[in-house]
């Protein structure tokens, strides 16, 4: 691994010698050099960057060790709550849609049930989520 700040310094180098001069005043190999150079000379940046980028992890193994301890104690719970009692409890915020998926990597997954409020059954629905079971 060479930092992204050793290779700047070889394309400031590159103005006053030549590649193979910078290799040996470096102790790298003459072809990681001209690498560097070539790739300073097309993209204007000395390291690859990633088409795509994509998102990192937002949640760490402890706020979803405390999401399934949370589905654990209560698994009729909505991820609205969910959500709540995790910026509340880890001081965490993310989406309703990045806790269902980071449960269902966890082999959790939900249910539309419908509920009952005051004395009228109202078709309302609420996510139950409920452990799937292994496959084998």
């Amino acid at each position: 691994y060479i930092p992204e700040a050793v290779k700047q310094q070889w394309v400031t180098m590159s103005a006053q010698t030549n590649s193979k001069s910078i290799a040996q005043l470096t102790g790298s190999s003459h072809q990681t050099v001209n690498h560097v150079l070539w790739l300073s000379c097309l993209t204007g940046s000395v390291v690859r960057k990633s088409l795509e980028s994509g998102q990192p992890c937002l949640l760490t193994m402890h706020d979803v060790a405390f999401l399934v301890a949370c589905v654990e104690c209560t698994p009729d719970i909505f991820l609205s709550e969910l959500q709540s009692e995790l910026r509340e409890a880890r001081y965490v915020e993310v989406s309703q849609i990045t806790i269902e998926r980071t449960l269902q990597r966890h082999r959790y997954t939900h249910k539309w049930v419908s509920t009952l409020i005051g004395l009228s059954h109202q078709l309302t629905y609420v996510y139950a989520l409920c452990r799937c079971p292994e496959q084998h």
